[in-house]
């Protein structure tokens, strides 16, 4: 099994590409690791105050922390 780290990495690197639906195939395999990352603040379906939508961001917050990953698993 990989590390939280790795999954980290998967879920915001996919987050910043290729943002994905709350009801996706990617949401549901990895919906522990959507759940952290949405808790830190790391990802959202906020689009602007009070409007949510269906699909998973990044958040700035959220990209810092990436880049800290991509440092320590290099």
């Amino acid at each position: 099994m990989e590390s939280l780290p790795l999954k980290m990495v998967e879920v915001l690197s996919m987050a910043w590409n290729y943002p994905f639906t709350t009801k996706s195939d990617f949401a549901r395999k990895f919906a522990t690791f959507i759940g952290a990352a949405a808790s830190d603040g790391f990802i959202t379906t906020r689009i602007a105050p009070g409007h949510y939508g269906n699909t998973w961001q990044i958040t700035p917050e959220g990209l810092q922390h990436l880049f800290a990953l991509w440092g320590e698993n290099s």
